[in-house]
């Protein structure tokens, strides 16, 4: 009995003594770029100065499965001029499952680089102070070479950024910090990624960018206050959020982009080459966006659902779109207009609340060799405080139901190429001059908050009819 007691004690000892020797295995101490590593590896806690002009990598994940922890580690390049950076801080190229954990690393090109292979892991890594270019413009003048290029590859690789993601399939990037540079994370050829909870604030180029990148999940990041050329009303193309070049599929969802030049703008042609499609922009706040909070170039088949865009210039900017939906969105004090769209079709701009602007919706065609505008579905908005509440010019073969116009200057506008929208359901209750403004409408069955149909054709401006007039205490006013 005693001796197996003993013989107990001593195996516990021996497993104590395994684990202390597992907990003091060697770290490895960074002395050169290019150091390769592979397996479970801990670098030293402490301050590394390691210049990368080649830009190999200063540490190197070389084996699948290779694990780097940096809690306590700081690799910076040395360089303290930020348009010069150059070098990658933690590199892989061609492996799976590689972890980067903790610690810093600042001062080069790009922080963590990964080039291929499936399922690497990104977290809690601090990568702020990346490359960033010198900005010229002011809010008086804006110069033109800060304006970024949204059509070239080459442009992501120039610019650098916290952690690029090149080729990847399934990485996972969360908890890391990316500020106060340029870019902070940028996916190019990736898939089915993940990018969650990560601060990447204060950046002046892409908090995050995606390039030819599709079916990834960006969820409750901090990308706000990404902002450039504050004179210049297209903002430099910043934006927190940038899909371009066949990102398709894309769920963006629950982040905090205010206070930037753009919150999310998908680009397409003319000035990149391939259209992004099938994206699903949900449950952001853009508010306070300097030039548009949530924007859209040559696209199709994108939901934007429960975004807010409050004291943004622009609320939604929409060129060139189509077979979208625009619902349950809130624009509360848009500086300019909360809505906007210019030659799109066959969108549905649906149960969202625009207060306190200039014009709520405003659709248009100026561009008489486009295609034309037509197909829109505007219903179930609640238009307050505006003075234009739904503006269509050059618009045809769309309708209006069940809006809501109180307190506009004049509810609804349409122009000669409309007179055969369909107007019906909608309720006009208050109107500082008139409630349509309009060449050739019929706007029968709709609510008034008139007496009488007499009364409601008086409210009118153009040959409208109102009949068969409807009083708004019979839509519950």
């Amino acid at each position: 009995m005693i001796a197996r007691l003993l013989a107990g004690l001593v195996g516990a000892g021996a497993l104590l003594h395994a684990g202390s020797a597992r907990a003091a295995a060697p770290c490895v101490r960074l002395t050169r770029a290019g150091t390769q590593v592979q397996g479970d590896v801990r670098v030293c806690p402490g301050r590394y100065r390691i210049a990368d002009p080649s830009e190999r990598g200063v540490l190197i994940a070389a084996a699948s499965g290779t694990r780097i922890d940096l809690a306590g580690v700081t690799i910076e390049s040395g360089d303290s001029v930020a348009e010069r950076y150059v070098g990658i801080g933690v590199a892989s190229r061609g492996v799976d499952g590689v972890t980067v954990l903790g610690g810093t690393v600042r001062g080069y090109r790009v922080g963590v680089r990964l080039d291929g292979g499936r399922n690497h892991r990104v977290t809690g890594i601090d990568v702020s102070g990346s490359r960033r270019q010198r900005l010229r413009s002011t809010t008086q003048r804006t110069d033109s070479l800060d304006r970024l290029d949204l059509g070239t590859l080459e442009s992501v690789e120039r610019y650098g950024g916290g952690v690029l993601l090149r080729g990847t399939v399934g990485a996972s990037v969360t908890g890391v910090t990316s500020r106060s540079a340029q870019n902070g994370i940028g996916l190019i050829d990736a898939s089915n990624s993940y990018l969650a909870d990560n601060n990447l604030s204060d950046n002046s180029g892409w908090a995050l960018h995606l390039y030819r990148s599709s079916h990834n999940t960006v969820v409750r990041n901090d990308g706000s206050r990404t902002r450039r050329c504050p004179s210049d009303r297209a903002g430099c193309a910043a934006a927190a959020m940038l899909l371009r070049e066949g990102s398709d599929s894309n769920t963006v969802a629950d982040n905090d982009l205010r206070r930037s030049s753009i919150g999310v703008l998908i680009a397409g042609p003319p000035r990149v080459g391939r259209v992004s499609v099938g994206n699903l922009i949900y449950r952001n706040d853009a508010s306070l966006a300097g030039v548009a909070a949530f924007a859209a170039r040559g696209t199709w088949r994108v939901t934007w659902l429960d975004n807010r865009a409050d004291s943004a210039a622009v609320g939604f900017e929409l060129v060139r779109v189509s077979a979208s939906l625009v619902r349950g969105n809130t624009v509360i004090g848009a500086r300019r207009v909360a809505i906007e769209i210019v030659h799109g079709s066959e969108t549905g701009i649906e149960a969202n609340v625009l207060l306190g602007a200039p014009v709520g919706v405003r659709v248009t065609a100026p561009d008489t060799g486009a295609a034309p505008s037509r197909g829109f579905r505007i219903d179930d908005n609640l238009l307050g405080n505006l003075e234009q509440g739904i503006a269509l010019s050059g618009v045809g073969g769309s309708r209006l139901r069940g809006n809501v116009f109180d307190g506009v200057g004049v509810g609804l506008v349409v122009d000669g190429a409309g007179h055969g929208t369909e107007v019906t359901g909608n309720v006009f209750l208050r109107a500082r001059r008139w409630f349509i403004d309009a060449p050739d409408l019929a706007a029968g069955g709709n609510y008034w908050a008139t007496g009488d149909a007499a009364r409601a054709a008086a409210r009118v401006r153009g040959r409208v009819s109102v009949l068969p007039w409807k009083p708004a205490s019979a839509a519950g006013y």
